[in-house]
């Protein structure tokens, strides 16, 4: 499978865009008023701590604004994750 080049409909669940720094991402969320689903673009720091969020009523917007606001960020996709040397390539085996 290829790994993902930007956030899509099909696959928003498991990528996110990343700084060395920040991660954003989408997930979902209720408003308690209108019992309607929200979707959430989030960006959080290396502590997991919220810098900024804000809301949407469609996917297609959230798609739309995630894109174009972190596009140029880093790609992260959990299903296909960058090769890492990992315990195959240890010299002591």
């Amino acid at each position: 499978m290829n790994r993902a080049t930007e956030i899509t409909f099909e696959n928003w669940t498991f990528v996110h865009y990343k700084t060395k720094t920040y991660k954003a991402f989408i997930s979902l969320g209720a408003s308690p008023k209108n019992e309607e689903i929200q979707y959430f673009i989030t960006v959080t720091d290396q502590d997991n701590q919220e810098i900024f969020q804000t809301s949407f009523n469609t996917i297609e917007e959230t798609l739309a604004l995630i894109n174009k606001r972190y596009g140029h960020w880093e790609v992260f996709d959990f299903e296909n994750p960058p090769e890492t040397d990992g315990c195959s390539s240890c010299s002591a085996h």
